[in-house]
């Protein structure tokens, strides 16, 4: 039996508590393994050869810009820093939505607001609770450095910087809470905004005329830190109190909107549109509009902007032999040519397709949970032929938001001074799907066996098996370890031959997975 929850505190922290513990050791075990490859890989006389690359625009625009590679810690932000505040930043916007935006929506809110708790009072405590979860990860990042004998002022700047970008996301999730109803749209215009200032920071940093576009996004504050370098005590007052002044403003919000409503939200009433709602299948599609339409607007700009770095990374491959040796004995020499970095590149962004199919089928789950789906299975479609259409949609999600990535990829390239076709470019993004059977399987099992986490997990699964493949051959983990990871099979088409023989039974798996997990989601009752 669960304990009795008598304060907002104890409340609002049991919905964010499993949330907070998984990031904290997905963070903390991302930084243990950046530092162990590091001193796998030479530590700062091994770095010696990626210096040219450090100091190229193009890598500087993907990872941000950095000095030297002299320790553990710079390494680990330049490797992979960026994109584990971008991942911290989004986790905490989408938990800051779904505290606030989602229980007025659901009438919860009004509970929680009654008696001597009013609306000011119990934001103020939602916003302290998200505050306490980005010091937590923080904390933690803070300490995993200092057990790896990093410096303890570095350690204690990085860990800032994991706060600054927990708060910063959890304040732009607040905020569109306040401006944007339902949730679903409160959720999507915060990550939009996220991942816009993430645009803006690789554009910052892709060349030193642009620069001061750093001081335009929270993601640049950050990096302005320069933990494990020149560290900078005065960045950390936009970085941190930035994202105060901006929860500090949402009261003023709140007082100038009824209990529920949204400074902009859809109308009460409007003409019926009874376009797409034919079958299960069209419907479907049109639940999921503006998924396909955030995810294809995204994959395609970030396609765009690969592509026009392809040039910039070609050039010093030709003007460093240094820089192509250390590639070449990492197994990525193919990168010394466009088609080779475009290749690998697209390698890099199956992430992201998985990550789309995930998302996508893990919204029948949620559908499920929230009772949307009762008076529908009731009288409608069977659950499998309700759980097919999910899927259908989901693969033709794929392919339009593949086809608009090779398209802008291609225009990227083209536009950088590289002369390649259109047909390669489709190849290389081709390539990177190959692990899309075997993710709808997976989702399909998480979907019937753990609906209220399918997203979570399904998004800590893809993770966690990128991040084995990335460095497990630098830290010489087992072959069996790296033979169970599906992305070992990926290769980089067209330098490489697509793997056929070996994705094939990879996704025999997943639709092995699938079947069984459809088999279970057929049978069971319907979650509420």
């Amino acid at each position: 039996m669960s304990r009795a929850v008598t304060t907002v505190r104890a409340a609002v922290w049991r919905e964010v508590r499993t949330s907070v513990v998984v990031v904290t050791v997905l963070i903390a075990g991302v930084i243990e393994i950046g530092v162990q490859s590091y001193a796998a890989s030479g530590g700062a006389l091994g770095m010696l050869a990626l210096q040219p690359l450090v100091q190229n625009p193009a890598v500087a625009a993907l990872y941000g810009r950095v000095g030297n590679l002299d320790n553990a810690g710079i390494f680990v932000i330049w490797k992979m820093g960026a994109f584990l505040m971008l991942v911290v930043a989004v986790w905490a916007g989408l938990n800051a939505t779904r505290l606030t935006r989602a229980h007025e929506d659901d009438g919860s809110w009004d509970v929680m607001v009654i008696g001597r708790r009013n609306r000011d009072a119990v934001l103020r405590t939602t916003t302290l609770v998200l505050l306490a979860s980005g010091v937590i990860v923080g904390v933690a990042s803070w300490l995993v450095m200092l057990i790896g004998a990093q410096g303890s002022s570095g350690s204690a700047y990085f860990g800032a910087g994991v706060v600054a970008a927990s708060w910063s996301g959890a304040s732009i999730g607040l905020l569109a809470a306040q401006i944007a109803a339902p949730r679903r749209a409160a959720s999507q215009a915060s990550l939009a905004l996220i991942v816009v200032a993430f645009f803006v920071r690789v554009v910052a940093d892709a060349s030193t005329s642009t620069l001061w576009l750093r001081d335009a996004t929270f993601f640049g504050w950050i990096e302005k830190i320069g933990a494990f370098q020149r560290g900078d005590p005065l960045a950390l007052l936009p970085a941190l109190g930035g994202p105060l002044l901006v929860c500090a403003a949402l009261w003023w919000l709140q007082d100038r909107r009824d209990a529920g409503g949204a400074l902009w939200t859809h109308a009460d009433s409007a003409p019926a549109k009874s376009f797409l709602l034919g079958s299960s299948w069209t419907f479907a599609w049109r639940e999921r509009s503006s998924v396909w339409r955030w995810w294809t607007l995204g994959l395609a700009a970030f396609g765009a902007i690969l592509g026009y770095l392809t040039h910039a990374l070609v050039s010093l491959a030709h003007t460093d032999p240094g820089y192509v040796a250390l590639l070449n004995r990492w197994g990525l020499g193919q990168m010394v040519t466009g088609v080779g970095f475009v290749a690998i590149a697209a390698v890099l962004m199956s992430v992201a397709f998985t990550f789309l199919v995930v998302s996508w089928i893990a919204t029948a789950a949620s559908d499920e949970v929230k009772g949307r789906l009762d008076m529908a299975l009731a009288t409608g479609p069977r659950r499998v032929t309700w759980l097919a259409s999910v899927v259908a949609t989901a693969l033709l999600a794929v392919l339009v938001a593949a086809t608009a990535t090779t398209l802008a990829m291609w225009w990227g390239v083209r536009v950088s001074g590289t002369a390649m076709s259109l047909g390669t470019v489709a190849e290389a993004v081709g390539g990177s799907l190959g692990l899309i059977p075997f993710t709808v399987g997976g989702s399909l099992w998480l979907v019937a066996r753990l609906p209220r986490l399918a997203f979570a997990v399904g998004s800590i699964v893809i993770l966690v098996e990128y991040i084995v493949q990335a460095l497990g051959p630098t830290l010489k983990w087992p072959a069996l370890v790296m033979q169970s990871d599906p992305f070992h099979y990926l290769r980089a088409v067209p330098v490489q031959p697509f793997n056929l023989s070996e994705l094939m039974w990879v996704s025999l798996v997943g639709v092995g997975i699938g079947a069984l997990g459809t088999w279970r989601y057929v049978r069971r009752d319907v979650v509420g």
